[in-house]
């Protein structure tokens, strides 16, 4: 299938399926959403009412509470309770509390009158003048309240001409022995509650109403009162809201409630007023609301109708004008794959085509220009190229190759290449190998040197330097890399480190190499707790050589003492040449302190045999002083251990020569355990073994 189609087909798909997809369910998201919207918006509002009409208790309870527990009006409620009480306009604790109370509810216009109650029934103060003295014959009713929700009383209308729903908050007044003496008396319309109802808004498919605790219902135009199950509102709802009056549990929370069909549908939604139990109410038209958000979704629907014809067409359009240079630029590639390098992009449109094709031009000389450079690269360089592919599991390598190696692959293969099949040195080859799988594995980069067997049989050292490439996904793609011969720089390297390590006329450790193994196995002695020990030998009159034989004899001594060492020391540790006639051997891992001993008299008996001289045809014997220290107990450094045991030897020097002594005591017998045939370490820290020259 063309692009050209896929594109138009693509396109069509990308603007038909999103405008289906809304059309089928913008409907009812969009119904879901209005109605999750209204739920949710409703149920704050009605929340927040029912808050601030509790906020309206709240204040109301606290002032008839103030007025229950006011010391003067206490006091003369007791006062009241007596047989001969009367009430008198000349009693000043009467005048102060009428005058208090026609203060406060001149403050407050829903305060329609305020009165104090004895436990008879008599009305002691009243904001009416002429309920003073009165009894009142539902006065036990009032103290019944008074002890319930609060003090907060039911709905009842006024009965007077205001005809509005008015309500009682009810204290008791407590003697200090707590009695109750009497009741405050407040009587409250519902002016202020009308007007919390009627700032609720809301959409006009929705009505608020306040329930008491009795199930009146306070709801516009409030000219009567209700019961809910009366009310066209709400008396559909009668079982929710008896329950919510009634409450199983005791427990009631803010709430949403549906109930009815079809077009008598509704949704119901309350929030307690936590002061006094009353609730606030909403009922919504659900049907209504419904019918609102079809009709939303319907007009969406045309305008999505309209907006899929104009995107065909304009697809249809785009695709025709976009896809035509994309034929062109798949001509050029067909004759490129047929190996045409002549053929150019020629886009006479002046937008990013042009560009594109122009760019294309660019590379493919780009790219024609660095094969050609990669392949003189190649054919002209010394260095052994190789290309590890990992799409085609196969390997190249450059054909200056077969110069150095015999290795003929059978084919491309991985398995079959060099890389498996060269033969390396047994020393180099399980680090090789280990290089090898890290690069065809995780690494990103290889650089080793190793010896492998030349065209000629014999080892030579290479370096192997690879990289890993990766395409835009990180997926490495291939491996590049050089094979360089640098078998010469190598033994040069070698050879120069041999120079710079050991002794020219020996080949013992130099000086300086010495003492950067000593300095090393004391560590390692401090740290494992073995038992090792430094030995200073030096030659018995060797001047004598020099001065006799001349220097040719002398280095013939040297050469012999140092061969001596080497076989005894192989085994034992290192030894190196301190300078002139003195020797250095370190003996590592010993069993016995009497080891060192024993090797110490060894090096002496052998050099004591002497050897045959090239250049006099003499057989010389060589004598030597050795002074034997023990690593961890004569010293914690290298100057310190060399400084005992040179003292040691210069001991034995002083006393006859051709002998080994230990430099220090090591608070304990020289073997362990003590055998008789093994000399102890006297406490004077040196022994002298000369028995042989007396």
């Amino acid at each position: 299938m063309k692009v050209k189609i896929k594109l138009l087909a693509f396109i069509l798909l990308l603007a038909i399926i999103p405008i289906v997809i809304v059309n089928v369910f913008s409907q009812s998201k969009m119904n879901s959403n209005t109605m999750s919207l209204v739920t949710n918006s409703t149920q704050s509002v009605i929340s927040n009412q029912a808050e601030n009409i509790n906020f309206y208790f709240e204040e109301i309870i606290s002032s008839a509470k103030e007025i229950a527990s006011s010391e003067r009006i206490r006091n003369y409620t007791i006062e009241s309770n007596a047989e001969d009480f009367s009430v008198s306009d000349e009693n000043q604790d009467f005048i102060r509390i009428t005058d208090g109370f026609n203060a406060v509810a001149h403050n407050n216009s829903s305060l329609q009158k305020i009165m104090v109650i004895n436990n008879s029934g008599m009305i002691i103060a009243s904001t009416d003048p002429e309920d003073n003295g009165k009894r009142m014959s539902n006065y036990k009713g009032l103290f019944t309240l008074a002890q319930s929700n609060n003090g907060i009383s039911s709905f009842f209308m006024s009965g007077d001409d205001s005809n509005i729903p008015v309500f009682i908050v009810s204290k008791a007044i407590y003697s200090y022995d707590n009695v109750c003496q009497g009741i405050v008396y407040q009587l409250y319309n519902t002016g202020h509650l009308q007007k919390i109802i009627n700032s609720t808004k809301l959409d006009k498919y929705t009505t608020a109403a306040l329930m008491d605790s009795s199930g009146n219902l306070l709801e516009y135009p409030y000219k009567t009162l209700k019961s809910y199950s009366e009310s066209e509102n709400y008396k559909a709802a009668g079982n929710i809201l008896c329950n919510v009056i009634n409450p199983v549990d005791d427990i009631v929370s803010d709430s949403v409630y549906d109930y009815g069909t079809n077009r008598g549908s509704r949704m119901l939604f309350t929030s307690v007023v936590s002061s006094c139990h009353w609730t606030m109410l909403a009922v919504s038209d659900k049907y209504s609301l419904k019918s609102e958000a079809e009709k939303v979704s319907g007009a969406m629907r045309n305008i999505s109708t309209i907006v899929l014809i104009i995107s065909c067409i304009g697809t249809v359009l785009f695709v025709y004008y976009f896809t035509k240079p994309i034929g062109e630029i798949m001509k050029v590639f067909q004759k490129k794959q047929k190996g045409d390098m002549n053929a150019r992009f020629d886009i006479k449109s002046n937008d990013e085509f042009r560009a594109i094709g122009n760019a294309f031009n660019a590379m493919f000389d780009d790219v024609f220009e660095s094969e050609q450079r990669y392949r003189t690269i190649v054919e002209i360089t010394n260095n052994i190229v190789f290309e590890i592919s990992f799409k085609k599991g196969t390997v190249f390598v450059s054909k200056n190759f077969n110069k150095k190696f015999s290795y003929r692959p059978k084919d491309d293969s991985m398995k079959e290449s060099f890389f498996y099949k060269i033969r390396v040195h047994k020393d180099d080859k399980e680090r090789y190998m280990n290089d090898l799988e890290r690069i065809l594995g995780p690494a990103n980069f290889m650089q080793g040197e190793y010896r492998v067997k030349s065209i000629y049989g014999d080892f030579v050292w290479i370096m192997i330097k690879a990289t890993k490439f990766f395409n835009r996904d990180e997926v490495p793609t291939k491996i590049v890399g050089v094979i360089m011969d640098i078998d010469k720089e190598k033994k040069s390297e070698m050879h120069l480190l041999q120079r710079a390590s050991y002794d020219a006329l020996t080949q013992l450790y130099n000086r300086e190499t010495f003492l950067k193994s000593l300095a090393a196995e004391i560590e390692n002695s401090s740290m494992k707790k073995t038992l090792d020990a430094m030995l200073f030998i030096d030659l018995d009159d060797f001047k004598f050589f020099n001065d006799e034989y001349g220097h040719a004899c002398g280095d013939e001594v040297l050469k012999f003492v140092a061969d001596t060492l080497k076989e005894i020391c192989f085994e034992h540790g290192f030894a190196g040449r301190f300078g002139g006639d003195e020797f250095v051997a370190c003996l590592t891992n010993l069993t016995l302190y009497g080891d060192s001993g024993k090797i110490a008299q060894e090096i002496i008996d052998i050099l004591g045999k002497g050897f045959t001289s090239e250049s006099t045809g003499l057989k010389l014997n060589v004598h030597c002083s050795i002074g034997i220290a023990f690593l961890r107990e004569s010293g914690k450094t290298t100057e310190e251990v060399i400084a005992a045991a040179d003292e040691a030897m210069y001991n034995i020097k002083k006393h006859g020569k051709s002998a080994y002594a230990y430099a220090k005591s090591p608070q304990k017998q020289a073997a362990e355990p003590v055998q008789e045939t093994q000399e102890q370490i006297p406490d004077n820290g040196y022994v002298n073994d000369i028995s042989h020259l007396l």
